[in-house]
């Protein structure tokens, strides 16, 4: 085997008359020498920083880079000073006569100065072009807009974007590669659409986690914004917009029904106990939807798991003290209510449950039944529209659960900001 002789301190070869002399033209090694020098690092050899000493090290480099501006910003002064004295010298000694030489020196040191603070300004921005994206013009109209992300019109898109730059708007310790309106638009095609991050990254030109992190970020403003979009209406505005379909129920302030969204199986066994809904036969998301007479989402309770009964449900919501005494509640057979409604002196509007299976539905007993379904079906419309998000109609991953009641929100009030449910003539 060869080795380099590069590779072995001089202490290693053998000395003779000949070496001294400089006419040995081979040197030889002793026996006992290793090669010490200039030798290749192995992997268990390298020494791998933990994140804590490469944040250190990074501040260090940072702290030098300071460091050397101040130097730089007092060697600027110095000179500025020096060119000042000398000026002032020129003009005692030469009778009141002015040279421009200490100007000129005066502006190229300043100019020297602010070149350089411009360019350490501009290693830390990052490019943020508030200029409107690909998507924002691809989505010319009301109509593709609303394919893709659900938002009803491009003049809803804009009012969003100016409410979401007031409540977040950007800073220098936040910065984004996409506009606001990109943002926005990303985050409402995962609504609509259910795509993965992967293909949303792929068409924004991100990567998957910066997908998540503005997903993550953009629901929790957007729900907030649209949060007033869901009132509770007071007695006189229900009675005025109520549907000729009620009439015989008059009294009926909301109807109510529960909505179940089917999520990723969890890791977790109490979160799949917890989770895994015997009507659905599947792990479910329980969502409590409070409309009016006329189909406007009134209230949305937040997501229980599939295992809740709609009893639990209904009582987290707080329905019952928001109603007047008097007023009645529309459900449907499955609600167990009736204690809550009792106390709360609510009128209670169920169809008429089957006691023994040997027993039959008297004809009122079917006519009431009909008129109830023919009331309660406009609740199962408003449902229908917001099984048009895809997201709340197929499989939830589980990286999204946490944010489900931000989504329920976000889509109730796009629901109620869109068309009526029901004709100008039903009413």
């Amino acid at each position: 085997m060869c080795v380099c002789s590069k590779h072995f301190e001089e202490n290693d070869f053998k000395k003779s008359l000949a070496a001294v002399q400089g006419t040995l033209k081979k040197r030889r090694l002793k026996p006992t020498a290793i090669p010490s020098l200039h030798l290749p690092k192995r992997s268990a050899d390298r020494v791998v920083l933990s994140p804590v000493k490469r944040k250190r090290e990074a501040r260090d480099d940072r702290a030098k880079k300071r460091a050397n501006l101040k130097c730089l910003a007092s060697t600027s002064e110095a000179c500025v000073c020096d060119n000042s004295s000398e000026t002032e010298v020129a003009e005692d000694g030469g009778g009141g006569v002015s040279t421009s030489d200490g100007d000129a020196g005066w502006e190229d040191v300043r100019t020297l100065h602010t070149n350089d603070e411009e360019k350490l300004k501009n290693v830390g921005v990052q490019a943020y072009l508030d200029s409107p994206g690909i998507f924002s013009s691809v989505l010319s109209s009301d109509k593709k807009l609303f394919s893709a992300t659900g938002i009803h019109s491009i003049g809803l898109l804009d009012s969003l974007t100016i409410a979401f730059d007031k409540l977040a708007p950007a800073s220098t310790f936040r910065n984004f590669s996409i506009c606001t309106r990109d943002r926005i638009i990303l985050t409402m095609m995962k609504i609509k659409l259910a795509v993965s991050f992967s293909s949303l990254a792929a068409l924004f030109d991100l990567t998957i986690q910066t997908c998540c992190n503005y997903f993550y970020d953009t629901v929790l403003v957007l729900s907030r914004i649209l949060k007033c979009m869901i009132v509770w209406p007071d007695k006189e505005k229900i009675l005025k917009n109520m549907p000729k379909c009620f009439r015989n129920y008059k009294s009926t302030r909301a109807i109510l029904d529960a909505y179940e969204i089917p999520v990723e199986k969890p890791k977790c066994i109490a979160c799949r106990i917890k989770l895994y809904s015997h009507y659905k036969k599947n792990f479910t998301a329980k969502v409590m939807m409070v409309c009016t007479p006329s189909g406007l989402v009134s209230l949305c309770s937040g997501a229980f798991g599939g295992r809740a009964s709609d009893k639990v449900v209904t009582q987290a919501t707080g329905v019952y003290g928001l109603c007047d005494p008097g007023d009645g509640l529309m459900v449907d057979k499955g609600f167990d209510i009736d204690k809550e409604c009792q106390d709360s002196l609510l009128a209670l509007i169920r169809p008429p449950l089957m006691r023994s299976k040997t027993k039959k539905f008297s004809r009122a007993e079917s006519v009431q039944c009909a008129k109830i379904a023919r009331a309660r079906v406009h609740v199962e419309r408003v449902i229908q529209r917001v099984r048009e998000y895809h997201i709340l109609k197929f499989k939830v991953p589980w990286n999204i659960c946490p944010y489900l009641d931000d989504i329920v929100v976000i889509v109730c009030a796009l629901v109620n900001l869109g068309k009526p449910i029901m004709a100008n003539d039903k009413y």
